[in-house]
């Protein structure tokens, strides 16, 4: 066996093992969840055995209920395998009481501002392809990430730096904004953040602009059904709709098939894009990265058992994988030997990742290596780095830009 594949494989082997304690934990904890819901009696509605079970394993552990909940649309295809040839049921949350509408069709539909989300929004023909496209050219781009259902501060940052006005509406023009993942989980508004973000996309676009969402860890667990770092809310929005949290967010969902639609990395200029890093060991697969986008868009929402059937998925989806990567900042950090070989090899100049939480946008190995979440998951305060002829630079909600400044050495970071 070539040197090579045997580091590979035991590679896979320890980041699979990784990715098992995590779903280990999750299980645990969906248990412990449905204990303390049954102790509270808290049953959900009326369903289906298997559909009851699983929303009360979303159930928080908190003795206090969520109460006063306007939440929504949540839009499911009536026909998901043909979304095209069946209407759409909508549903929001207005004061804890459930509201649905039906649709005869499932493109070209407005759906109002019930509650929820504060805008109408056009629903858009479903998704049926995968994105062909990930490289990108622009004369400018904003970077942001680990939203993490911060949509008002997210609101604030965009607004701020001149992406988006007070309307709503998209103001960047040609340039392009990149989100590298984790819009999912931790606070309170994720379904505003993904619907501002499905709106944008369109409107970017008829600009000659780009929105371009990845996914993170986050994403990924959640669609997994892993639902530890749920906000409680969400919990009590998926007993309102009678399914569970991971039904949410599946395919039969506008948004959940969007989220499917969108890839990992990508590339814009000389910049690769994604939510944890790349390891060198990646060039062991023998995969393109459109090629490894695909394989993370085929397997998303599998079980901890059918990951472990395969070292590329177990690799893919475990601790140096692209969604799960802290090795440009956490010990053993990479040499820069092998990130400069790595780059030159892909013939970029930088690598631009979220996931690994710090006080502000930093850059690192003397500028190949930018860390941008800058900690807007807290709600308090957070950048979007920004790169324009050349220059790369970072501003607040004050909306002044800045030089991206070298990490210091003792960094405020946090967790997954």
């Amino acid at each position: 066996m070539p040197a090579s594949t045997s580091l590979f494989r035991l590679r896979s082997f320890n980041s699979y093992n990784s990715f098992v304690l995590c779903s280990s934990v999750a299980a645990l904890a969906s248990v412990l969840m449905l204990s303390t819901a049954l102790a509270q009696n808290a049953a959900p509605a009326p369903s289906s055995a298997a559909a009851a079970a699983s929303t009360a394993s979303a159930v928080s552990t908190s003795a206090t209920p969520v109460t006063g909940i306007n939440d929504g649309p949540y839009a499911f295809y009536q026909s998901p395998n043909q979304p095209d040839k069946g209407g759409l049921d909508v549903n929001w949350i207005c004061n804890d009481q459930l509201q649905k509408q039906s649709f005869s069709t499932s493109a070209n539909i407005s759906l109002p501002a019930a509650c929820g989300y504060p805008q109408a929004l056009t629903i858009r023909p479903a998704e049926t392809a995968f994105p062909a496209t990930i490289k990108f050219k622009t004369d400018k781009f904003a970077a942001i990430s680990d939203i993490h259902g911060q949509f008002d501060l997210m609101l604030k940052l965009l607004q701020a730096n001149g992406i988006i006005n007070q309307d709503w509406q998209w103001t960047y023009g040609k340039g392009h904004l990149v989100i590298t993942g984790d819009v999912l989980d931790r606070g309170p508004k994720v379904t505003e953040a993904l619907w501002l973000l499905y709106a944008l996309e369109a409107q970017a676009s008829a600009a000659g602009g780009g929105v371009h969402l990845l996914l993170g860890n986050h994403e990924a667990i959640s669609m997994a059904g892993d639902v530890r770092y749920l906000n409680k809310k969400y919990a009590a929005v998926a007993q309102h709709l009678n399914i569970s949290y991971q039904q949410m967010f599946d395919n039969s969902s506008v948004l959940g098939r969007w989220l499917r639609s969108k890839p990992v990395i990508v590339q814009v200029n000389d910049m690769l894009f994604m939510h944890g890093g790349l390891h060198p060991d990646h060039q062991n697969l023998n995969m393109s990265l459109q090629q490894v986008n695909e394989k993370y868009r085929s397997t998303l929402g599998l079980s901890k058992a059918q990951i472990k059937t395969d070292d590329v998925l177990s690799w893919l989806y475990g601790s140096i994988g692209p969604l799960w990567y802290r090795g440009y900042f956490n010990a053993p950090k990479l040499p820069v030997a092998d990130l400069d070989k790595m780059l030159q090899q892909l013939k970029l100049e930088r690598i631009v990742v979220g996931h690994t939480t710090m006080d502000g946008v930093y850059s690192h190995y003397q500028g190949k290596v930018i860390s941008i979440d800058s900690g807007i998951k807290g709600g308090v305060k957070g950048e979007i780095l920004f790169w324009e002829k050349g220059q790369l630079s970072k501003a607040g909600v004050d909306g002044q830009k800045v030089a991206v400044p070298d990490a210091p050495e003792k960094r405020k970071d946090a967790g997954d």
